[in-house]
């Protein structure tokens, strides 16, 4: 949504959609996140649900100001007025579906509008716990900047000068990003201890979660943080920075810790605890599995989201009557 030619396109986008829903006229039609809800219109008297996952990523800067600057700027200044149509466009949704209670907050403030908070969830059938045991290594995803795994290396050079028992690992690349991780690494010295997975499968992810001693999740102001439920799920337990979505996942100093944002002290405190202390990893993690599969188990989630669907279309109907 930051190119040129995206808004070159950008009616073109909304018409083939619109001609597109005439066509197949399905019973009910759900936008999810930013920038779908720009191509929302009037169909007629079919339902429409949105889901925005993240808000941020039109009120916040922490996406733009990962932009090369001269386009940020530009961006910076088109997105006053994006946002006015945006926020006009959402006359045309029925129903509005959040991803945490922080986030539901973060709708209303900005909108006036309530929203149903469905939170996400993860399968605790693909997610499993690791039978063989944790390694020494805390793991955490580098595939974008929000996501913070520059801080984390920078964590890791700080207690890599207390002790030398553990391991980062990193999943996730991105062009650019991966370069920039790789050379912080080798700028710090501390290359030994970091392990760089690049993009990894989906079961490749599940079998690092179960295995780490601990998932971080780095997120400023997260909207709630799927991967902290596949984390739990997998039996692994999570620190995480708050305030953000993951406060209503984590359960502090049960399934895993919620810490200010971008203390280095304390997150190496509580990396500590589980390097001094590894069964602690394996008692949160039991916790955090238990706590994912009453919360947030996948199939759960969407048998919800199917009733809210339901309850959607019948409204609509009795509405027109």
């Amino acid at each position: 949504p930051q190119t040129i030619k995206y808004w070159l396109n950008f009616s073109k986008i909304r018409k083939n959609l619109k001609s597109l829903i005439f066509k197949i006229k399905p019973d009910i039609i759900i936008f999810i996140n930013w920038p779908t809800s720009m191509w929302v219109d009037n169909y007629n008297n079919i339902p429409i649900v949105f889901s925005p996952l993240d808000i941020q990523i039109l009120y916040s800067d922490t996406y733009t100001k990962n932009l090369k600057s001269s386009v940020s700027c530009v961006w910076k200044f088109i997105r006053f007025f994006v946002r006015k149509y945006e926020k006009n466009n959402w006359k045309h949704f029925d129903s509005i579906i959040a991803s945490s209670k922080f986030t539901a907050k973060h709708i209303y403030d900005i909108y006036k509008i309530k929203s149903e908070v469905i939170y996400l969830g993860a399968n605790n059938i693909f997610f499993k716990n690791n039978p063989t045991g944790k390694s020494n290594a805390i793991l955490c995803l580098g595939d974008i900047k929000a996501r913070h795994a520059l801080f984390l290396i920078e964590t890791a050079y700080r207690l890599s000068k207390k002790r030398n028992d553990f391991e980062i690992w990193i999943a996730g690349d991105k062009d650019a990003h991966g370069k920039e991780l790789k050379e912080l690494a080798r700028k710090l010295g501390i290359s030994k201890i970091i392990k760089f997975y690049g993009k990894v499968s989906d079961e490749k992810l599940a079998s690092l979660y179960s295995s780490a001693l601990v998932f971080t999740h780095l997120v400023k102001d997260a909207p709630f943080g799927m991967q902290v439920t596949e984390a739990m799920a997998s039996g692994t337990p999570v620190i995480s920075w708050k305030p953000g979505g993951p406060e209503e996942s984590i359960t502090h100093n049960e399934t895993g810790f919620l810490i200010s944002q971008f203390n280095h002290d304390e997150l190496i405190k509580h990396i500590e605890s589980f390097l001094d202390d590894p069964k602690l990893s394996l008692e949160m993690g039991k916790k955090a599995k238990l706590r994912a599969e009453k919360y947030f188990q996948s199939s759960d989630i969407y048998n919800q989201i199917r009733n809210f669907m339901i309850n959607t279309i019948e409204k609509k109907h009795s509405n027109k009557k």
